[in-house]
């Protein structure tokens, strides 16, 4: 799910509908392996290359794209990098 999320966001940068997006290709594993020893009251501070942490705690396919596409639904309120 991740990688196929990856590529579809990296595609839409791509084509100029989304102004900014980081791969984690090659990176999935240890983001889902730190996750998977954290727990829950353990607090994340995730960064642009790792979506495998966010997504081991729920962070659904839906807020990837609304955050990407800095929409009304982004839990960032559009606030995004660069």
């Amino acid at each position: 799910r991740l990688r196929e999320m990856d590529k579809i966001l990296q595609n839409a940068q791509r084509q100029g509908r989304i102004s900014f997006y980081m791969t984690c290709r090659g990176e999935e594993a240890i983001h889902i392996g730190a996750a998977s020893a954290l727990e829950l009251r353990d607090t994340i501070l995730a960064q642009y290359r790792e979506a495998g942490v966010l997504m081991w705690r729920g962070f659904t396919l839906n807020q990837f794209t609304d955050q990407c596409f800095s929409n009304e639904k982004d839990l960032g309120k559009g606030r995004q990098m660069p």
